[in-house]
């Protein structure tokens, strides 16, 4: 699933991605935001625990960044 999390984040123009680690950051209650992109992104350290939603958080952000993009 870290790679599917990846890809999406990979997906993801500049202003959706800080979007993303701030909400992750605030969602499970981390120190940084450089935290969440360096280990859990890049290198792929992601609890088990989170991430089934940081699957959802991401769809719902790129479905509105994909919405942004349509107007």
């Amino acid at each position: 699933m870290t790679d599917n999390i990846r890809r999406m984040f990979n997906q993801m123009n500049h202003n959706t991605k800080e979007e993303a680690l701030v909400c992750l950051k605030r969602e499970f209650n981390l120190q940084s935001r450089k935290l969440v992109k360096n280990e859990w992104i890049i290198c792929g350290q992601i609890p088990d625990a989170y991430q089934g939603r940081i699957v959802e958080l991401f769809q719902n952000l790129l479905r509105k960044q994909q919405a942004m993009k349509a107007t």
